[in-house]
């Protein structure tokens, strides 16, 4: 089974991902998760806005170097989970998913959650905006993507519900 795990930066992809992943391998099941972050392309081929690194755009990451490892560890694990801000922004990778997840959290939550992440520094205002508008340019599930369920990033994850869910893939 593949799993997609998009959402807004901050709305709790990364966590889902792994609560998923421990999930499955407590059923006994080979599982990995994939981080869209971990194929992003060489710096000098990203374009940047302003003075930032582009990040937000999908030209930021290697979907062809993703679909070909998402291909090769199907063969090699039960679960494969892929997340990320720009999970649905490739359509052939969108055909691989069996089932998707979307993460959601408010503009407010985003703004609260974004000030507190300091991994790279403080980000620019406009920056932070930035990320919000691409998000809505290029992170939303198309509506041709089948077996999606949304998932409120605010509130504790629905496990019985997200079980049952998964369950009904056929894996």
């Amino acid at each position: 089974m593949i799993i997609g795990i998009g959402g807004r930066s901050r709305s709790g992809k990364t966590t889902l991902a792994e609560t998923l992943v421990w999930h499955e391998r407590s059923q006994n099941k080979k599982a990995i998760t994939l981080h869209q972050d971990d194929f992003v392309n060489r710096i000098e081929d990203i374009p940047l806005v302003r003075d930032h690194i582009d990040w937000e755009i999908p030209a930021s990451i290697d979907f062809e170097l993703l679909r070909k490892t998402v291909a090769f560890l199907q063969t090699q694990f039960d679960v494969v989970v892929v997340e990320g801000f720009l999970a649905f922004a490739d359509a052939e990778l969108n055909s691989m998913y069996d089932r998707c997840f979307f993460t959601v959290i408010s503009e407010e939550t985003f703004r609260i959650r974004k000030a507190a992440d300091t991994r790279w520094g403080q980000e620019p205002e406009w920056y932070v905006t930035y990320i919000w508008e691409s998000f809505l340019a290029y992170g939303q599930p198309p509506a041709s993507l089948a077996n999606l369920m949304e998932i409120d990033g605010a509130k504790p994850y629905p496990m019985e519900e997200i079980v049952e869910f998964l369950r009904h893939s056929g894996s």
